[in-house]
């Protein structure tokens, strides 16, 4: 099945084809499976973005490529993938109600997975220059965790210990963290910008959107990094920005 070319973002990396394949089980709710194949070595694409445009739900495939989406109303859906070093592509899904078998295929720019390869040794070594206690999760890592939001995994996973910063009322953001037992401010950046919200404001970040997560100094200072940034960043000589003084 041939798919029109539509590019949701410059950022955004997606289907090159969709080769459907309908399942038994008509009576079945709705649901979309496959696996995503990058088309020039045939290889599945590792942790790509999933994308279901209609029904705002997204899942991220696992180190061969495969997804599932489950609990879809039946209907033609805009369905994309993103990967960082992958072009843009969108096309329409017709789901029925039941299962359905896609296959997703994704053309890479081996120049552009080539510098994203790089960038991402360059954000390695900057985390491993910090003096004190470094917590980095990287893509893979991030793609096997069931954690909805940021502001969950740094809670659950990198033991993060939001509070409010002295002062502040109960209806205050939690712009600290208590570390080493006393309170400290916690910075966090998002996609190398101030974010001015406090760590419960990271609930807005969903994880299949992130490509990266960096924790330094028990949560005093937290790096979020989207996969439209890492992507935007292996087209140019990006050099990550140095760690603050003391952070």
């Amino acid at each position: 099945m041939n798919q029109s070319r539509w590019t949701p973002s410059a950022y955004a990396a997606a289907i090159a084809a969709v080769c459907l394949a309908a399942a038994p089980g008509a009576a079945q709710r709705a649901s979309v499976s496959g696996q995503v194949i990058d088309t020039r070595s045939g290889q599945p694409v590792a942790h790509a973005a999933v994308h279901v445009g209609n029904n705002r739900t997204t899942v991220v495939a696992d180190a061969q490529g495969r997804f599932t989406i489950d609990h879809l109303r039946p209907g033609s859906r805009a369905i994309w993938a993103e990967a960082p070093g992958y072009s843009a592509r969108m096309g329409l899904v017709e789901i029925p109600d039941g299962p359905v078998q896609v296959r997703v295929e994704m053309q890479g720019d081996p120049v552009r997975l080539a510098a994203l390869e790089v960038t991402t040794s360059r954000f390695d070594r900057r985390a491993r220059a910090f003096a004190g206690s470094v917590r980095v999760f990287t893509q893979a890592d991030l793609a096997s965790m069931w954690y909805p939001n940021v502001a969950q995994l740094l809670d659950s996973r990198a033991r993060v210990l939001a509070t409010l910063c002295p002062g502040y009322s109960s209806f205050g953001r939690l712009n600290c963290v208590y570390t080493r037992g006393s309170t400290a401010q916690s910075r966090i950046y998002v996609d190398e910008a101030p974010w001015l919200g406090g760590q419960e404001t990271l609930v807005d970040l969903h994880l299949p959107s992130i490509a990266r997560v960096e924790v330094y100094g028990g949560g005093r200072q937290v790096r979020v990094y989207t996969r439209q940034f890492m992507s935007w960043a292996s087209r140019r000589p990006y050099v990550p920005t140095p760690l603050a003084l003391g952070s």
